[in-house]
């Protein structure tokens, strides 16, 4: 009798089912798929979420948020921000998930979904400034200027601190002078928004990250040049700050950025140091044919009072696939003879075409999907 009841119970013990088919409530399997992820073993959840997709086709936000949370743990962020895109489709009032979407895209470069995903959260709390400041930032990164200068004049209305700014500024050159790196940038960080175009936040913002080793010191790098876009000088510091790290393509494109704004705005004084890492950049990419064509134009613009435009042509023929040259060449010709400055931006644009993964020419400046043209 005994061992038939063992027999018994031992058969019971091998035929029960998986644990999966259950807990086949809709809720409990969320539940379980949830724990899982609280508990470090999110590739479980997975088996969970199916059952629970099984039971309700079109499952709820609260799916999304744990498949996407599965997904984040191990590693699969492309995953994760498809699952949380449908999750807000789903509740659009979770602003914190707004947010992280949104952070997420800025920081694989693709400021115009962050942008989007920004001002999502902006229609539910429209009163927080740090993303008033962000929105502003991020719209001027993919050339919207009208936007950007909407939320810098949202944030330039609330003049609450406007009479402590000298106050404020004289605090930050004690922190920076004592060292005290992280009061400083933690000052500043709380303040940019109410002094959006004051540069002397930007330059404090980066002397306490550079003090203090942050990782975010290219963040600053990249709002003084976004604040500050028409001129040379932070583009440079920027370039500098790429080659240091030893990322010469997008130091190239960062001091490309900086010549085009010389050229622009004629800021002439800038044009030999902003050459002269141009030529650096290409020999610490071994590009020798660009090294030299770089120090031919150095030569024609130091004398361009005499240089005569077949000379410059002919020059451009020897090194047609320079994208300096092609530029200058705009430049030269654009008060001269539009025809011709409209076959040398014809060119140029033929050229960065055929160019643009290997230059990393998509990341001209921190204003990804801008168009730069004289």
């Amino acid at each position: 009798m005994a061992t038939s009841l063992f027999l018994f119970c031992v058969r019971i013990w091998a035929e029960s089912p998986d644990p999966v088919k259950t807990f086949n409530t809709y809720e409990h399997l969320l539940h379980i798929a949830e724990e899982k992820v609280i508990t470090y073993t999110p590739t479980k959840a997975f088996n969970f979420l199916a059952k629970a997709k099984e039971l309700r086709p079109d499952p709820d936000y609260r799916y999304y948020n744990i498949l996407g949370e599965a997904h984040s743990k191990i590693g699969q962020d492309n995953e994760a921000m498809t699952a949380f895109e449908k999750s807000v489709e789903l509740n659009p009032n979770q602003f914190p998930l707004f947010l992280r979407i949104s952070d997420y895209y800025e920081g694989y470069r693709k400021p115009d979904r962050a942008l989007y995903f920004t001002e999502k959260y902006l229609l539910l709390v429209p009163t927080d400034k740090n993303r008033i400041y962000k929105a502003a930032i991020l719209s001027r990164r993919i050339g919207n200027e009208e936007s950007y200068q909407k939320y810098i004049k949202l944030l330039e209305s609330d003049t609450s601190f406007v009479t402590e700014g000298d106050a404020l500024q004289s605090s930050l050159s004690k922190h920076i002078k004592n060292k005290k790196w992280k009061e400083a940038e933690d000052l500043t960080i709380r303040y940019l928004p109410y002094f959006p175009r004051t540069e002397g936040m930007y330059e404090f913002l980066i002397l306490s990250r550079r003090g203090k080793k942050s990782p975010l010191l290219e963040e600053a790098y990249i709002l003084a040049c976004v604040t500050f876009k028409e001129e040379t000088r932070y583009f440079v510091r920027y370039g500098v700050y790429l080659q240091e790290k030893g990322r010469y393509l997008e130091a190239l494109s960062i001091f490309r950025r900086a010549l085009f704004n010389a050229l622009k705005f004629e800021t002439k004084g800038d044009w030999d140091e902003i050459l002269f890492l141009l030529r650096q950049s290409y020999a610490n990419l071994g590009w020798e044919k660009e090294t030299l064509a770089i120090d031919l134009l150095v030569k024609d613009i130091k004398k361009k009072d005499q240089l005569k435009d077949e000379d410059l042509e002919n020059h451009i023929q020897t090194h047609r696939k320079n994208r300096e040259y092609l530029q200058f060449a705009v430049y030269w010709f654009k008060t001269k003879n539009e025809n011709k400055a409209n076959l040398y931006r014809s060119l140029l644009r033929e050229r960065d075409q055929e160019n643009e993964i290997k230059e990393f020419l998509f990341v001209i400046g921190p204003f990804a999907l801008e168009n730069l043209e004289l």
